[in-house]
């Protein structure tokens, strides 16, 4: 996808965007498509003290309402523990919808999943110890084969489990449609995952005009140093991150990042203080380190589960080089299931997806700033500061430069 493109753009509260459909939400946000080949839809939830954000989950039940009998549906997932989703993908079984489930064992005695496989019998699939890795079956995607809108080939990749502590978490997702490339590429995906046959090596790449797809097991490269091989350094590149896990198995990262940052480079991480050990690490190496806090909540404000991260986000703004003296400037984002830990790249069935569009960078620089201005809030004044954001605060008129799509 080669398309130069300049947008302004307006979201309000937790959004669907830039498809003909809008998900999970009532509230739209309008985008210049241009010659964009495949509508590309971010969603960001926006949990709060008391108030939990089910857009992930509804955007899925939307999905699974509009899908066309007759039709295919494979979704798979590490946890899964929500019974109305459960009963959400029996109710378009019983419509005549092809539906088929690929769930981890993480969950296998979880009433809902009980439900699934009561009601959907064999078309529920449970992975023990991974499916091509030897770990987990740490994906969390959907495919839709047709919807009564008349969009095809529809892919959702979420960082995203089904619980409801995922309810109280910043996550990430996002809706691809007509790229019938992509879906193909995750249909295959999807099979060999349910054939089960184990392969660490399994070092998959595929891209098309929407995205490029890492996925995992990997032996062969780090998909997070491999993004940052051919940054070129000066005050001018950005990179930021949001995790939920980043621990010291990854410190390879952390130290590509030192060298970055000696020479002038920016760096800005939103961590979960509960699961990640490498805020000392980046700390040391010049890194602006935001350890999203774990609160108690005994102040009374009636929900025992406190908002933090669950999103495995990496944004750069930066010129790359490309060869024979040349540099290029480009904006990529890097979502999906897959956490900077040891794991998540070499042991567990995960899927890292690389997307540069202007304006889907626009709107996850719009989320990163919003997720970290309430971090922010938080550890400096407690549960008491916060509220749900209101509506214009999630991005305000933020403008995108032009740039020139390519990818790595």
């Amino acid at each position: 996808m080669n398309a130069t493109r300049r947008s302004v753009l307006t979201v309000l509260g937790s959004v669907g965007m830039m498809g003909s459909l809008t998900l999970g939400s009532n509230q739209h946000l309008e985008a210049s498509r241009d010659d964009r080949s495949a509508p590309i839809e971010p969603i960001f939830s926006y949990p709060t003290v008391g108030a939990s954000d089910d857009v992930h989950e509804r955007t899925v039940r939307d999905l699974l309402i509009r899908a066309v009998p007759g039709t295919a549906v494979h979704l798979t997932t590490f946890t899964f523990t929500r019974p109305p989703l459960a009963r959400a993908c029996i109710a378009a079984a019983d419509r005549g919808v092809d539906i088929h489930l690929l769930l981890d064992d993480n969950s296998v005695g979880a009433d809902a999943t009980q439900l699934l496989r009561k009601q959907l019998g064999d078309r529920v699939s449970i992975t023990e110890d991974g499916a091509i890795g030897h770990n987990n079956n740490h994906n969390k995607f959907l495919l839709v084969e047709r919807l009564t809108t008349g969009e095809s080939n529809v892919v959702w990749q979420s960082t995203s489990n089904f619980t409801r502590k995922q309810l109280y978490r910043h996550n990430t997702s996002v809706v691809f449609r007509e790229d019938d490339t992509l879906y193909d590429i995750y249909r295959h995906y999807w099979n060999e995952l349910a054939a089960g046959n184990t392969d660490l090596d399994y070092n998959r790449i595929e891209e098309t005009d929407s995205a490029t797809v890492y996925f995992s097991p990997r032996s062969d490269i780090d998909t997070h140093l491999e993004a940052l091989r051919n940054v070129v350094p000066g005050p001018d590149t950005t990179i930021r991150f949001m995790n939920s896990i980043w621990n010291t198995n990854r410190l390879a990262v952390v130290n590509r990042l030192a060298e970055l940052i000696e020479q002038e480079c920016r760096v800005e991480v939103i961590l979960n203080e509960s699961e990640s050990t490498v805020g000392p690490n980046l700390r040391g190496a010049g890194a602006a380190v935001l350890e999203y806090p774990d609160i108690s909540l005994s102040d009374g404000t009636g929900s025992e589960i406190p908002p933090n991260v669950h999103s495995k986000n990496m944004l750069i703004d930066a010129d790359f080089d490309i060869g024979r003296g040349k540099t290029e400037r480009r904006k990529l984002v890097f979502t999906g299931s897959q956490n900077l830990s040891g794991p998540g790249l070499s042991d567990n069935d995960e899927t890292f997806l690389q997307i540069e569009d202007d304006d889907v960078y626009c709107t996850f620089l719009a989320d990163w700033k919003l997720v970290h201005e309430q971090g922010t809030r938080l550890s400096n004044r407690g549960a008491a500061s916060l509220t749900r954001p209101r509506p214009e605060h999630v991005l305000e008129s933020v403008e995108c430069a032009s740039s020139t799509s390519r990818r790595l």
